[in-house]
């Protein structure tokens, strides 16, 4: 009879093991269905460029001191800013990388949600409502599509992290059954408790004390007392609005741009705290879950109900990550407690197969939501493009996705969303900036398209549109210069480049045109000067040698002709560019000329003569048989 009862027992801890298992692998099975597209998904333009991508801090050697004394984007939360420099020394800065991490660790606290659904209903006898009760409530957090932001926005890895440390602390906490005593504070078990609170406190601090002296809070000036008295009493009942109906979920639900007080809502909110107080209360015998589950909700969400708003959201689908854990937990008791079959009796047997089809239906829906949610994620562009459709006046929305439109290149996008915003808020000045940096942008490329087209005259009026629009623009001076001296209007294109030329002595084309218009306003000496510093300053430029040497070769004036360097010069241009090009052999017949060595002028001339034929350029041939005989007389 021992050892026939001694089996039993292992048969029954090994069906349950076994039970635990299958549940397990169910609930991750279905979380990484759910939010597989994160994995695909790319930074977004919200925080991570300074959180992340642009953030040498890194992966550079002292990154410990930095990390436990930076208060960077507002908050102080070292234990994040290591993970981050974990990942990023291991991987490299890689999304797929960090939005992997995310999903672990949201995997991690779908698995603590379950092993602590289970603790709390250890008092139970029927092990098939724990287990059920215990899934309901792990997939109802897993699933939600709530929870998308967390998981699928890189910079907020920390909500997700601080959450497993503390269900790791409260899952030590209760140990083997929820009947923790203050005077039993001891033990393994407690120590772990205490130590996992420390860091959930570290990477996501609910320490008011040290958040506070981070946080940038709005001024009672920027946001008055009956304001935010509205966003606290109405902000519970939001987030249990979104977590019951998730549908139209925001990125962002920025701040009304003039807050003030709504009295309709401040007076239900204040009823509906009122009406939940007095129901808990009342049934705190018979439903002690529910009194207890509504006092924790409302203490986790009290810190970002909106007493002390800070940065530019109203509410965010992130502050509901760690209370949703609460509403979990009680959808979990409920659900198990539903399926106790002390307490179904006779409808134990039929109540299962009636609540599995919609049970089934409501998490096939949540998850097919959170799987489109976390595609909206994608990019900076699919972001805001949803928050501006759920919200045409979130001028945030619309402000980030100008930003992404213009590092995308798709610059008339961009300008309408730049003017959409400016529409909201008539004085966003950096919207305004951008737009006139954006619209002298595309003037310059109008510019540039008229000018390879041959239309030169519309070309500088669209480079003059440019600079009209911002004077500081230097392509859009030196093009225009550029332009015009291509124009043959040399006198207007001094000017401009010689501007462009004393900001940036490094371009080129540049110095080139610069170089061009001063010799065709008789200015040899100064072209000669911005000719040998550009071959100075790029010795590989053919062009640039080659335009000096032929001003060496051929100037006027004889203290600008220098007939050795030029020669030196046009040598080593027809070397690099192989011997065949007619006006590079005219230049070095010049050279030979400027030397005094008339023949090789004379027989280097002959051969451009033929290149130039060859390539069926008559007018070139002539021009180099004209300066041949030139040659002829000069011997």
């Amino acid at each position: 009879m021992v050892k026939r009862n001694a089996r039993q027992k292992r048969q029954a801890g090994n069906a349950a093991m076994w039970g635990h298992v299958w549940a397990i692998a169910g609930l991750v099975g279905v979380t990484l269905l759910a939010f597989w597209p994160v994995l695909r998904n790319d930074f977004v333009n919200w925080d991570d460029p300074t959180v992340i991508v642009q953030n040498p801090q890194l992966t550079r050697p002292h990154l410990l001191a930095w990390a436990f004394t930076t208060t960077v984007i507002g908050h102080y939360q070292p234990l994040a800013w290591l993970a981050w420099s974990a990942l990023a020394r291991a991987f490299g800065v890689r999304p797929d990388v960090f939005h992997a991490a995310s999903l672990l660790a949201h995997l991690l606290n779908g698995i603590l949600i379950y092993a602590i659904a289970w603790q709390l209903t250890s008092v139970w006898v029927d092990v098939r409502a724990r287990r059920i009760g215990a899934l309901a409530a792990s997939l109802a957090f897993a699933v939600h599509p709530v929870r998308v932001e967390a998981v699928a926005w890189a910079s907020a890895l920390p909500y997700v992290l601080s959450t497993a440390a503390l269900l790791l602390a409260f899952l030590a906490y209760v140990g083997r059954g929820f009947q923790p005593r203050l005077a039993a504070l001891k033990g393994p078990r407690y120590v772990l408790a205490i130590a996992a609170y420390g860091v959930s406190l570290l990477i996501r601090p609910a320490a008011i004390a040290i958040e506070s002296r981070a946080r940038e809070i709005a001024s009672v000036e920027d946001v008055g007392i009956g304001a935010r008295v509205t966003m606290a009493v109405a902000a519970p009942f939001v987030y249990l609005g979104r977590t019951v109906w998730p549908v139209g979920l925001s990125p962002l639900y920025p701040l009304p741009i003039a807050p003030t007080v709504a009295w309709l809502p401040l007076g239900l909110g204040a009823a509906a705290l009122l009406a939940a107080g007095v129901l808990a209360w009342r049934g705190r015998a018979r439903w002690p879950a529910f009194a207890v589950g509504s006092i924790a909700y409302v203490l986790l969400l009290a810190p970002v109900v909106g007493l002390t708003p800070s940065g530019q959201q109203a509410t965010a689908d992130r502050y509901m990550y760690l209370p949703g854990v609460v509403v979990a937990l009680l959808v979990g008791v409920a659900v198990g407690r539903a399926m106790n079959r002390s307490a179904l009796a006779s409808a134990a047997h039929r109540l299962p197969i009636a609540a599995a089809v919609p049970a089934i239906a409501i998490i096939a829906a949540l998850c097919l939501i959170t799987w489109r949610q976390t595609r909206w994620w994608h990019d900076s562009i699919a972001l805001w493009t949803r928050a501006a459709d759920l919200d045409p006046q979130n001028d945030i929305a619309t402000y980030n996705l100008a930003i992404a439109l213009a590092e995308a290149g798709r610059d008339e996008e961009a300008i309408l969303r730049y003017e959409q915003t400016l529409s909201i808020v008539p004085d966003q000045t950096l919207a305004r900036d951008n737009l006139v940096a954006l619209q002298a942008r595309r003037a310059e490329r109008d510019g540039d398209r008229l000018a390879d087209a041959g239309r030169l005259d519309e070309a500088a009026r669209a480079y003059s549109r440019a600079l009209a629009l911002d004077a500081r623009r230097l392509h859009a001076r030196a093009a225009r210069g550029i332009t015009l001296s291509r124009a043959g209007r040399t006198s207007e294109a001094l000017a401009d480049l010689r501007a462009a030329y004393e900001v940036n002595a490094d371009d080129a084309a540049v110095v080139n045109a610069l170089a061009f218009t001063l010799t065709e306003t008789g200015r040899f000496a100064d072209a000669a000067i911005v000719l040998k510093r550009g071959v100075d300053r790029y010795p590989d430029d053919v062009n640039l040698a080659h335009n000096l040497a032929r001003l060496l070769a051929t100037a006027p004036e004889a203290q600008v002709r220098d007939g050795a360097l030029a020669l030196r010069l046009a040598l080593t241009v027809r070397d690099r560019t192989g011997g065949n090009d007619p006006r590079v052999l005219d230049t070095l017949a010049a050279a030979y000329a400027a030397t005094g060595r008339v023949d090789l002028a004379r027989e280097t001339a002959d051969g451009a003569i033929v290149r130039a034929r060859e390539a069926g350029d008559a007018e070139l041939a002539a021009e180099i048989a004209a300066h041949a005989r030139s040659y002829a007389r000069r011997r």
